[in-house]
C-alpha cells in the first residue's frame, strides 16, 4: 500500500457524510493507531506525537491488543464496533516476522472494510518494527532470518543496530534518535519500498506512510 493509496482512501472517507452528533463533533481530527501488544512501538509513536506537537489532532495510541497481526486487527474491529463514529483515521500496526496468521490478518482488514464500508489501514514491517529503526541509521536491503532463525532477532545483531542503539529493549526512549535521525529514516524507507512494498519483498516497512500522514497533521 503506497502512500498515493492512503490518500485516496482517506479521500473517498472525507467525501462522505460524517455520522458523529455535531454537538459532540470535535475540531480535532481523531487517529487511533492500533499495535502489538509491546512497548516499543507506542513509545516510538507517542514521543514521535510529542516531537511533532500535534495539536490539532488526537492521536490515540492503543497497544492492547496480542502480538499477532490478526489480534491487532481483530481488536480494532471491536473498537470500531463498539463506536464505530469515533475515529476519523485507523491504523493497524504490525510485523510481517514469521506469524503464519500474516495473509488472514490482511485478508480480516479487507474484509472488515467492505462489510462495515469503514477504512482500517494496515502498517506492515517484513520483517518488523525494529527494521524501521534500523533505517534512522543505515539504508540496507538485506533479507534478515533466511538461516531459518528469527529475522528481527537476526536484525538487531546487526553491527548498526548495536552500535547506535545500546540497551535496546521494548521500553525504549527513542527522543533523541527521532530528534536526530528521523528524516534520514524516512528518506531510506521510501527509496527500500519503491523497489519492494509493491511486491511485499522483505524488506520494507510501510511505518514511513504512517509517520509522514503524522507530520502532514502537524502542519495544518
Amino acid at each position: 500500500m503506497g502512500s498515493d493509496d492512503l490518500f485516496n482512501r482517506r479521500k473517498a472517507r472525507a467525501q462522505k457524510p460524517h455520522k458523529r452528533d455535531s454537538k459532540n463533533l470535535s475540531p480535532k481530527q481523531v487517529i487511533l493507531i492500533v499495535c502489538e501488544g509491546e512497548k516499543t512501538e507506542k513509545n516510538y509513536f507517542e514521543t514521535l506525537k510529542k516531537q511533532l506537537n500535534l495539536t490539532n489532532a488526537n492521536v490515540l495510541i492503543d497497544p492492547n491488543s496480542d502480538s499477532t497481526p490478526s489480534s491487532v486487527v481483530g481488536y480494532t474491529e471491536q473498537k470500531l464496533e463498539q463506536d464505530p463514529n469515533e475515529y476519523d483515521e485507523v491504523y493497524c500496526v504490525f510485523d510481517r516476522d514469521t506469524h503464519k496468521d500474516f495473509d488472514r490478518a490482511l485478508d480480516m482488514a479487507t474484509n472488515f472494510n467492505r462489510a462495515k464500508n469503514t477504512t482500517i489501514e494496515t502498517i506492515v514491517s517484513d520483517p518488523c518494527f525494529e527494521y524501521w529503526i534500523l533505517l534512522h541509521f543505515t539504508k540496507t536491503s538485506k533479507i534478515f532470518g533466511g538461516s531459518g532463525g528469527s529475522p528481527c532477532k537476526e536484525l538487531q545483531q546487526e553491527k548498526v543496530f548495536k552500535k547506535n542503539m545500546k540497551n535496546y529493549t521494548k521500553d525504549y526512549n527513542f527522543e533523541k534518535i527521532i530528534e536526530k535521525y528521523l528524516a534520514t529514516a524516512i528518506k531510506n524507507a521510501n527509496e527500500i519500498n519503491s523497489q519492494n512494498e509493491a511486491q511485499r519483498q522483505t524488506p520494507y516497512t510501510q511505518i514511513v506512510h504512517l509517520v509522514e500522514r503524522l507530520q502532514k497533521l502537524a502542519m495544518q
